[in-house]
């Protein structure tokens, strides 16, 4: 793997591989200036306004947002670039931080405090973070989320530690890198820049500036926000306030095209003519035309020299992509890698034949057939096995996964060097299968356990990819804001003392269903609020012996509330009649639809002990006229709850009259004969059949 050097600290704010923003240069339609180009390395934009446009005005000074929280989750760290229109900030993402992920830090872009008032501003940083999250890609710099908060508007991107080409290619100054290196790194920007072309899209700024290596050697383009969808699209976030309509190009005149430099339409075999001075460059550390733009270097007669790594055939085929003329180029990137890669397997095929003829030679020497027969067989079972490892290096990412087992058997550098062969094959299929658990529709949430299972397998066989870490920091990210959704949604339940199951619209089981199924370890902790509502509403349905409430309320607590301090002498209460509490709920259900359940005698003798033992101790401590009469009126309300042979009731009917008889007994004793008629009524009353 390419050594990239340790980098301990952010890329400083003039680093162009993270401030890929560059100046904006204006020609007017009628009367055009020549533009003067003073560094033919840095971005060039022509934007075509008409004559006698007002110029733009001055930017208003910078403000500076570092220290700032956003969306009360991302805190912004350091500003590590600047551009026209946005700023650039290394970002800790508090939400991955407070889930025990180490890598919690990401690039925030924010636009710039003069441009929030533009009613598009909002559109525009959509556009720009839908542009590059339809370029998915492990070697494209990827967008995590794009959003606002007050007028504050950001793209939220993966933070690439590591050092731009331009560096790596100083770093080997002046011998270049070796084939095998400088193979390492275009396979990965050949890569990226393939999968563009397939969606329609052409970077059309390919510089070693835009490009990013990791610590684990992985490379990332970044500045797709100037690409071109195969027609003109500007990068929106480098041009000047001034006449938004107008049309801009953008491209790097060192290694731009002709056909670029003339202003025509970005194509393919632009991105080909780039890719090919990128790689000129890192097999020699110089630039093929002295940095001269090709137009100027045309015009010169500038012929580039081979590079010593390459033999003929390779430099051939490197120097038709270098080519001035269109039509005279080889635009094909995938055809110039293979030819650039053709030299790899060619030693050990050398090697190969000249150990096998040495062995013979040794074996012919000896005279031992016997022995020259084993070494034949030798020699093609290690055929066989060579060609076995060729297919399965070649193999389908399923089909290589299914045999990897087999390859344990096999020397550490073997499967090494099959995973590296691999890795983008194997990298997609992980990938395609968890797009596969996002989209499945069959729930309401992604199976996120099965996402992290599968991110687990991908990193075994590749725990150094950043891809990979910054898939499962994405994750991280969503599961933990599907958490927050569905607690929030929890929480607005349980305040409102909501807690029936619904057939349809959401409700407390569903919410936890769902949550279990996001993070299966996920607990659940009741708030006071939340547990002060628990805790009225069974107050409320215990006062009211409303057995269909308590059933739910019971439910609920020991789904939620078990473990609360302040809930756990009610749960206990609750669950002790669980099943009494059952019963009778299905009872006055039943009653409510009409039919005519038998009643449960033993669950009601069991859910109403309390409250008959209760009226009973009243009655046994009352002697005066006004406190009987309240356990009378206590007692009527049961007259439509119970039947009258609820041995309950009827006994408390037996004794309310028994004692009615005997206040009517002194009362006529005292001569109040009125109120002593009274009593007796009540207790004929009491007596007679209700």
């Amino acid at each position: 793997m390419l050594d990239t050097g340790s980098v301990k600290k952010p890329i400083p704010a003039d680093d162009p591989a993270m401030a890929t923003e560059t100046e904006t240069h204006q020609q007017k339609s009628i009367q055009q200036k020549p533009i003067v180009v003073e560094d033919p390395d840095k971005t060039r934009f022509v934007k075509q306004t008409p004559a006698g446009s007002a110029a733009s005005s001055a930017p208003a000074e910078a403000i500076s947002l570092e220290g700032v929280t956003i969306k009360d989750r991302y805190i912004l760290e350091t500003k590590i670039g600047s551009g026209g229109m946005s700023d650039i900030y290394r970002a800790r993402d508090l939400f991955l931080e407070h889930a025990g992920v180490k890598e919690n830090h990401v690039a925030i872009k924010v636009l710039q405090q003069q441009f929030v008032n533009q009613p598009e501003a909002l559109q525009l940083l959509l556009q720009e973070a839908h542009k590059t999250q339809q370029l998915s890609h492990p070697n494209i710099v990827r967008v995590f989320d794009v959003d606002s908060d007050q007028d504050k508007y950001f793209i939220v991107m993966e933070y690439l530690d590591g050092e731009s080409l331009d560096q790596v290619i100083k770093r080997y100054k002046p011998k270049g890198l070796t084939l095998a290196a400088t193979l390492k790194l275009l396979e990965q920007i050949a890569s990226a820049l393939i999968h563009a072309h397939k969606v329609g899209i052409v970077h059309a700024d390919l510089k070693p500036a835009n490009i990013m290596v990791d610590r684990a050697g992985q490379v990332k383009i970044l500045d797709f926000g100037v690409a071109h969808r195969l027609q003109l699209n500007h990068d929106i976030y480098a041009a000047e306030q001034a006449a938004h309509n107008a049309p801009l190009s953008g491209y790097t005149p060192a290694y731009a095209s002709i056909d670029l430099l003339a202003g025509k339409v970005p194509s393919v075999a632009d991105d080909t003519f780039s890719f090919a001075c990128l790689a000129y460059e890192l097999l020699t550390s110089k630039h093929p035309f002295d940095r001269v733009p090709a137009d100027k270097a045309q015009e010169q007669k500038k012929q580039a020299s081979k590079p010593a790594h390459l033999s003929y055939p390779q430099w051939l085929a490197l120097n038709k992509a270098l080519n001035f003329n269109t039509s005279d180029r080889n635009t094909d990137i995938n055809k110039l890698l293979s030819s650039l890669q053709a030299k790899l397997w060619k030693p050990a095929l050398l090697a190969g034949i000249v150990t096998v003829a040495v062995l013979g030679l040794s074996y012919q020497i000896q005279s031992q057939e016997t022995l020259v027969q084993e070494v034949q067989n030798e020699q093609s079972q290690s055929e066989q096995k060579n060609r076995d490892l060729m297919a399965l290096a070649n193999a389908s990412a399923k089909d290589f996964l299914a045999y990897l087992p087999e390859l344990e058997r096999h020397e550490p550098i073997i499967r090494a060097g099959l995973l590296r062969l691999q890795t983008e094959k194997v990298l997609g299929y992980f990938e395609r299968q968890i797009d596969d658990v996002i989209t499945d529709r069959q729930y309401e949430y992604p199976d996120y356990p099965k996402i992290v299972n599968l991110l687990t397998q991908a990193r075994s066989l590749y725990p150094d990819s950043y891809f990979l870490i910054t898939l499962s920091n994405d994750m991280a990210r969503s599961r933990q804001t599907a958490i927050d959704v569905l607690r929030s949604q929890l929480a607005n339940l349980l305040i409102n003392q909501k807690y029936q199951p619904e057939d349809e619209a959401m409700d407390p089981y569903k919410i936890v269903q769902n949550l279990h199924r996001i993070d299966a370890a996920y607990q659940i902790k009741p708030d006071r609020a939340e547990s002060d509502a628990f805790a009225a509403a069974f107050a409320q349905a215990s006062a009211a012996q409303d057995p269909v409430a308590l059933e739910q309320l019971i439910d609920i607590g020991n789904l939620l509330f078990a473990n609360t301090e302040q809930s756990q002498g009610l749960i206990a209460q609750g669950n002790k009649l669980k099943n009494a509490v059952a019963a009778m709920s299905a009872y006055r259900q039943a009653l409510a639809k009409g039919e005519a359940p038998k009643f449960p005698y033993a669950a009601a003798s069991l859910f109403y002990q309390t409250a008959f033992a209760q009226l009973e101790n009243r009655l046994t401590g009352s002697s005066k006229a006004d406190d009987i009469d309240k356990v009378y009126d206590s007692l009527q309300r049961y007259t439509q709850l119970v039947p009258a042979d609820f041995v309950p009731y009827s006994q408390l009917r037996k004794q309310l009259a028994d004692k009615y008889l005997s206040l009517g007994s002194e009362q006529l004793s005292a001569r109040k004969v009125k109120e002593a008629a009274r009593q007796m009524r009540r207790a004929n009353e009491l007596m007679s059949n209700p």
